[in-house]
């Protein structure tokens, strides 16, 4: 109820906030004027009120505008000469494999991102023949995602020999997607490729080098994990049919990448979880490289309230509140030195998925690309 009355009284001091006006009184005297029974002024002023809370929340929820148009002002608003203003906009390159020539751009419709923590086993069909992998595996399930991974090896198998680690999660066999099936259906895959005329048994693992390549960044550059493989991704019941209320859908593999812009000048010490990190950036959109957000930006020309432009913004890494920046953050981010810029670029499964945020212009699966400069540390500006 107060904020009702907070509303009104608003109202009240803005003419333009709602669509009538009181007409005033143009008599001689107070006096003349014709007496209203109590009844009929308590139901006018009913509809006064009425009229000020619809005329003034129509002006707060009704935009202007479907659509906003974002701009980045970070180097406008930063002083000269400081840590804040943006280096020159750096092309956005994305690993490609061998097979495929096709360039990408930040303007590119489609994404090649190869994974950078594969790695493929291939093991001559002579040695499977004789004894088996020596391997154990199990499978894991998330909602519509399954992994199968090693859970042991024998000591001096197969599997041993050609370094098969505990914890390798199945990607392919012999060039087959092992992504989406189960245990079982990957011991199958193996017996169906030794079973026939195939030379060797090619098995890609992902391992667990990704958290630590982004320790390493300035090592590698960039580095590129799948976060959900290509296929259905209905919500379905034990017996395979749509739950009420979903329909079919499915997806692109889900890859993220992040590569190093700015290398820090020095770094003993990056940021994980919990650690309260101050950053600059800008978003945009990989298919059509317009800005959607960023710690200094204006919508349709007018500053944000409340941030007074500022050029960055602060959070707890990990411990964001759900829907306030994208999941995403969370994985790139990990590792980030005080001075280091990264370019983070975010599926849509880790972003906004198949709904988008219409009123910012981005689409319904939308690939994200933020451009982000850590300035400090648990509140410290200085190389850690």
């Amino acid at each position: 109820m107060k904020s009702l009355f907070a509303v009104a009284l608003a109202a009240l001091c803005c003419s333009s906030c709602f669509a009538f006006h009181v007409p005033l009184d143009t008599s001689s005297s107070l006096s003349s004027r014709k007496k209203t029974p109590p009844h009929q002024n308590m139901m006018q002023r009913n509809e006064f009120m009425n009229g000020i809370l619809i005329g003034s929340l129509a002006s707060i929820t009704t935009p202007s505008k479907s659509t906003a148009v974002v701009t980045d002002e970070t180097n406008s608003f930063a002083v000269q000469d400081s840590a804040y203003i943006l280096p020159p906009e750096q092309t956005l390159t994305l690993p490609t494999d061998s097979t495929n020539t096709e360039v990408t751009t930040l303007n590119t419709n489609k994404v090649l991102q190869t994974p950078t923590d594969e790695v493929k086993i291939i093991i001559p069909m002579s040695k499977v023949q004789q004894s088996p992998l020596g391997i154990q595996v199990a499978d894991v399930e998330f909602r519509t995602n399954r992994r199968v991974y090693v859970k042991s090896i024998l000591p001096s198998s197969i599997g041993a020999q050609y370094n098969i680690q505990p914890n390798y999660i199945f990607v392919k066999i012999n060039n087959q997607s092992a992504e989406r099936t189960d245990a079982k259906g990957v011991m199958q895959m193996i017996a169906q490729v030794k079973q026939s005329n195939a030379q060797n048994l090619e098995l890609t693992f992902r391992n667990d080098s990704f958290s630590q390549d982004l320790k390493n960044l300035s090592n590698k550059g960039e580095v590129t994990t799948q976060v959900a493989p290509k296929g259905d991704t209905t919500q379905r019941n034990l017996d395979g049919s749509v739950k009420f209320g979903y329909e079919e859908t499915s997806q692109d593999d889900q890859n993220i990448t992040i590569q190093q812009l700015v290398a820090p000048k020095m770094c003993r010490r990056g940021a994980t979880i919990d650690d309260l990190l101050e950053i600059s950036y800008v978003g945009k959109i990989l298919e059509t490289g317009a800005v959607f957000d960023g710690s200094a930006v204006k919508i349709d020309d007018n500053g944000i309230p409340g941030r007074g432009n500022d050029v960055s913004i602060f959070f707890v890494l990990g411990k964001q509140p759900f829907g306030q920046f994208p999941p995403g953050w969370d994985v790139g981010l990990n590792g980030m030195c005080v001075g280091e810029r990264r370019r983070v670029i975010i599926p849509p499964v880790l972003a906004y998925g198949a709904q988008g945020v219409p009123r910012r212009n981005i689409p319904p699966n939308a690939t994200l690309v933020y451009d982000i400069t850590l300035v400090s540390l648990n509140g410290l500006a200085t190389p850690q």
